[in-house]
């Protein structure tokens, strides 16, 4: 049976007289399920999932219309291209006036628990804690950003509820991105995929990783080579890595790209780069889907890295061959917290990473202050392995 699931045991469900809205999304040969009581929250989840399989859309006036399992049509849509009989479930309320918050099955932050910031937005805190597989956290509102979140992830059922108490004062970014992505993305890395915080870019069906610490140049050099010189985009910041047959392949996570000082003064000329907004995110953002929507690719196996420092420039561009060895140890360094290494989850990441040395080329780059030389460059050195 392939089941879509779990909405009987979700007791929020039965207090909801308007419509719901239900999305069924194929992305990364997995089904996500998303099902929510505000229009709005529908359109920014579809907005934001733009390079996902939007499979089907329906509206219900009551919870007990909602399916059971997964329609059968979209199996049919799907095909062999569903890996797994489950689909991921994510439930975004918004809570009513006056009630306690949060409903279950989330709960209030324990007293124990203390508030922390987010990485990548000035101004809201969170708060974070876990009960054997269920994964809590709770968001502090903050004028312009935010109004009361709380969510709940199953990391063994893979479902999750997330509880707004107030929509209109929170910004999409805010809630896509940093509160629904973190569900999502939680699921997939409890589903066979690994999470790494690294930059791809992909030609003729070739990808290449860029590894390198924040300020390193990522972004700058994604940008130049998907505007100067054409390729195709996977990720700048957070992408997901998976074995395929035994292929280690890149699966796309297409954000919006954040841009530091730097790359302003290397591409502000470009269009891409007029009227960046400002608000509580710690960078500007250029807006993928507007500027480079069409150069976007779901996946592609890893076919060469390039690794970038903050100290590795030169008035020319340089690229330095290194060793499998090298590559593994340096990808370890760069992704592997100790903490990680504690609780023994960073053997997965240890094979991952030996099988993508082995099957891409490992390079260690300068890079120079043209950015079409760069892109130019990076260009023509996956081009010899595409």
């Amino acid at each position: 049976m392939y089941t879509a699931e779990r909405q009987r045991a979700q007791p929020y469900l039965d207090t909801i007289s308007g419509p719901l809205y239900e999305q069924w999304y194929l992305l990364h040969h997995r089904m996500i399920r998303v099902v929510t009581n505000r229009a709005i929250l529908a359109e920014q989840v579809r907005h934001f999932l733009y390079y996902a399989e939007l499979l089907a859309e329906y509206c219900y006036d009551s919870a007990a219309q909602l399916a059971v399992d997964i329609p059968i049509d979209l199996l049919w849509q799907a095909g062999q291209r569903l890996y797994r009989p489950v689909a991921f479930t994510c439930y975004l309320f918004e809570t009513r006036a006056g009630e306690a918050f949060p409903p279950p099955p989330a709960e209030p932050r324990p007293d124990d628990v203390a508030w922390e910031g987010i990485t990548g937005v000035d101004g809201p805190l969170r708060a974070r804690w876990k009960h054997g597989s269920l994964r809590y956290r709770e968001y502090q509102p903050f004028t312009g950003v935010s109004s009361r979140i709380s969510s709940v992830l199953d990391k063994t059922d893979l479902w999750a509820t997330l509880y707004v108490e107030d929509v209109s004062k929170c910004a999409s970014w805010f809630i896509t991105r940093f509160v629904f992505y973190m569900l999502i993305g939680a699921m997939f890395g409890c589903d066979g995929y690994e999470i790494v915080h690294a930059a791809a870019i992909a030609l003729d069906g070739a990808g290449a990783l860029i590894a390198g610490s924040p300020g390193s140049g990522k972004s700058t050099l994604v940008l130049s080579c998907l505007h100067l010189s054409g390729m195709s985009h996977l990720a700048d910041d957070v992408l997901f890595l998976a074995k395929d047959d035994g292929i280690v392949r890149i699966y796309a996570f297409p954000e919006d790209i954040g841009v530091r000082q730097g790359t302003s003064e290397l591409l502000g000329h470009y269009e891409f780069m007029q009227n960046l907004e400002n608000d509580a995110r710690q960078k500007r953002v250029v807006a993928v889907q507007q500027y480079f929507g069409e150069q976007v690719v779901s996946s592609c196996p890893v076919r060469a890295m390039f690794f970038v420092h903050a100290l590795q420039r030169s008035p020319e561009f340089r690229a330095e061959r290194i060793t499998p060895a090298q590559a593994v140890s340096w990808l370890m360094q760069e992704y592997i917290s100790q903490q990680k290494a504690q609780e023994g989850e960073a053997d997965y990441m240890f094979d991952i990473f030996s099988d993508m040395a082995t099957q891409a080329h490992s390079y260690r780059i300068w890079l120079t202050p043209e950015a079409q030389v760069n892109a130019r460059e990076v260009r023509a050195l996956l081009l010899r392995h595409a």
